[in-house]
């Protein structure tokens, strides 16, 4: 998603192929989530350009261009502009040309160019267009990747608030409230479902919100076959259905009303290995729910079946309430334990955040991220062995508190703990893989002596260093509180 307030380097870059390829206008329309391109920026010599201008693949010229992705060149334009849909008014055009924008398979929009000369377009200007079409394409990719990682870094704020949540969390109906509560801060949505397994093997059941009922939560059987809610259980894969069809549109997932729903996302939540429930959000809208909305679910998933297996675990108590379910690191409640009983001890946490841990679960499976995160955590123990403490929070965010630590000292041991993880190698599917990864370092006790206000600080920190691409950053009264 693209600012439209934003032009930034696109005024430049249409103004550079208005002068190159000698046109009257130079035009690039950008694909919206709802498949319709509009003019996102343009150059003209003229002034009668439409700035409302749109068109849906297949209507007119340009249309054309985005349903086959395909360029075209008409060397003696001899229609009426109204076809283009580009201007208010009739222009006296000569020539025209358009090129689909595109990165690999993925149609971004087109870009045009038209003169007001006959035959000015010769295959040199063609080539040089589809070259320009693929700066078009870069350039959007790389300010999409830049307002994702704007819009993640802030959404560490509303994460950290739900972990808390449900790290002070005395019974699980205290963990699915905070969820219930909290999700559409994140990830906006109309509805929120929470499945939980039963007693009965096999069984599982979704915990819905008893209306004015405080904490108290009904019970009713999922679909194991027959729900898509179902399919996340079963198959222990999230599932991003972007357009649900017609029998797919009434959801009674929870006894409650009936609404038409038409996308739908849902991840499993796992505890070493086995699936004891899942999340899932549902969107009146088509195409509801992005990649980015995936990966917070996932992360949600995942330190929720944490909390829950260390909560209740069926009568059962599986794992400790201070360890993580799937790295077997402390979590959130060890660290803040340990530097509860620091005293006098100067130190530094560290917010460790993995950068762009997600293309793992692109390119290999949600079972290869899980082991990569479990080497990962073994190997930062191994680095920092007897100097500190290493937990994992939530996702790929590692919160490491190094003792007896100066300033200058902490910073360089940050320092070097990247480089260490840029040199290690980890095969995923025997494929060699490298990480890198930020750094937000608060220090104690003078940036605060609990462990809440020091994981604070450090996500403040860690903020300032994915949103300005340093490796690492230390936490000052400047900077706004939380992540």
């Amino acid at each position: 998603m693209l600012d439209q307030a934003d032009k930034g380097d696109f005024d430049n870059l249409v103004k550079l192929v208005v002068n190159v390829m000698d046109a009257f206008t130079v035009a690039f329309f950008l694909k919206g989530e709802d498949d319709e391109y509009r003019l996102f920026v343009w150059f003209s010599l003229g002034d009668t350009v439409n700035a409302a201008a749109s068109f849906l693949p297949g209507q007119g010229i340009i249309g054309w261009v985005a349903k086959e992705r395909k360029p075209i060149t008409v060397k003696e334009f001899s229609y009426d502009t109204a076809t283009l849909k580009l201007y208010n008014t009739q222009e006296n055009l000569k020539s025209f040309m358009a090129a689909p924008v595109m990165r690999g398979e993925r149609m971004i929009g087109v870009l045009t160019v038209d003169s007001k000369r006959q035959y000015v377009f010769t295959e040199k200007h063609q080539k040089l267009l589809q070259d320009f079409a693929g700066i078009f394409a870069q350039e959007t990719v790389r300010r999409e990747e830049r307002w994702n990682l704007w819009q993640e870094a802030g959404n560490l704020e509303a994460i950290q608030e739900v972990v808390r949540e449900m790290a002070a969390a005395e019974k699980m109906a205290h963990i699915v409230v905070a969820l219930y509560q909290n999700i559409g801060k994140l990830i906006p949505n109309e509805k929120f479902i929470f499945a939980l397994k039963a007693s009965e093997e096999g069984k599982f059941n979704i915990l819905a919100r008893v209306e004015g009922g405080g904490d108290e939560l009904r019970k009713v059987p999922l679909d194991m076959d027959r729900s898509l809610m179902g399919w996340v259980v079963r198959k222990n894969k999230p599932l991003n259905h972007h357009v649900l069809g017609e029998s797919r549109q009434e959801f009674e997932l929870d006894g409650g009303e009936r609404r038409e729903y038409r996308s739908f996302l849902g991840v499993p939540m796992v505890v070493r290995k086995h699936v004891i429930g899942a999340l899932g959000v549902l969107s009146v809208r088509p195409n509801g729910f992005t990649a980015a909305d995936e990966r917070i679910l996932a992360i949600l998933g995942s330190v929720a079946a944490s909390y829950v297996a260390s909560s209740y675990a069926y009568g059962i108590s599986l794992i400790s309430r201070k360890v993580d379910s799937l790295t077997g690191l402390g979590n959130y409640l060890h660290l803040t334990e340990k530097i509860g009983q620091l005293g006098e001890v100067r130190g530094a946490l560290l917010a460790l955040d993995i950068r762009d841990f997600s293309r793992v679960t692109r390119e290999f499976s949600v079972s290869a991220a899980d082991n990569a995160l479990v080497e990962i955590a073994n190997f930062f123990k191994r680095v920092v062995d007897k100097s500190g403490y290493v937990t994992r929070y939530f996702g790929d965010v590692f919160l490491i508190f190094l003792t007896d630590h100066s300033r200058d000292d902490a910073l360089t041991a940050a320092s070097n703990l990247l480089d260490l993880l840029r040199a290690k190698n980890f095969f995923i599917d025997d494929k060699k893989t490298v990480f890198e990864g930020n750094i937000g370092v608060a220090f104690y006790p003078d940036d605060g002596k609990t462990g809440n206000e020091l994981i604070k600080h450090s996500f403040g920190a860690l903020k300032q260093a994915r949103q300005t691409a340093q490796a690492v950053v230390p936490w000052n009264g400047n900077m706004k509180g939380d992540a």
